[in-house]
């Protein structure tokens, strides 16, 4: 694991950071209803929303430079996952305004006590890693792989498995093969 994620941990310990890293994706795969899936693009969305309750979208392109299509993809996923409550404005029902919620929100908080709960650091934090993943587009299940590597050093492909979310095997499976593709693994040999 880069240096740079792992130092907006506030631990001196490297290996309590790779440990502080998966924790903090479990964390964030929980606010976003146990989907490994996702994006970290998705999760900074929905920690921006959690930032900033009764943001609106047009609020958030702004902040964050994104695609109009894409990022209403993104609330709409956010919202029927339930991790997003939508209420009209008062002044001006054509604009909607954002929260955060439930499960959601608890998951953010236990995630932001890594930082201080510091939003603006979380969000750094997951910045991080995306730029170490370059034009991947990395997801939480991506994550939290390369984090149990750093944590554990190196592992078999079953023990990586076995730290993962109890997904499908062959989704699992693909999720290494492509961080192995990409070259962000290194398949050591038998």
């Amino acid at each position: 694991m880069s240096n740079n994620a792992a130092d907006n941990i506030g631990i001196e310990n490297m290996d309590a950071k790779a440990e502080a890293i998966t924790l903090i994706i479990d964390h964030i795969v929980a606010a976003l209803g146990g989907e490994p899936s996702c994006t970290l693009r998705r999760a900074n969305i929905l920690i921006d929303i959690d930032e900033h309750p009764g943001t609106t979208q047009s609020e958030i392109m702004e902040r964050h430079d994104l695609n109009k299509s894409a990022l209403n993809r993104d609330i709409e996923w956010l919202y029927d996952y339930g991790c997003i409550l939508r209420t009209p404005n008062k002044e001006d029902n054509r604009t909607i305004n954002l929260s955060t919620c439930g499960y959601a929100k608890k998951n953010i908080d236990l995630a932001l006590s890594y930082f201080d709960y510091n939003h603006k650091n979380l969000q750094n934090f997951l910045n991080s890693l995306i730029n170490i993943f370059g034009s991947h587009k990395p997801t939480l299940r991506d994550v939290k792989i390369i984090a149990v590597l750093g944590h554990k050093g190196p592992a078999t492909r079953q023990a990586i498995l076995e730290s993962l979310y109890n997904g499908p095997t062959t989704t699992d499976n693909r999720a290494v093969n492509n961080l192995i593709n990409f070259g962000l693994l290194q398949k050591q040999s038998d």
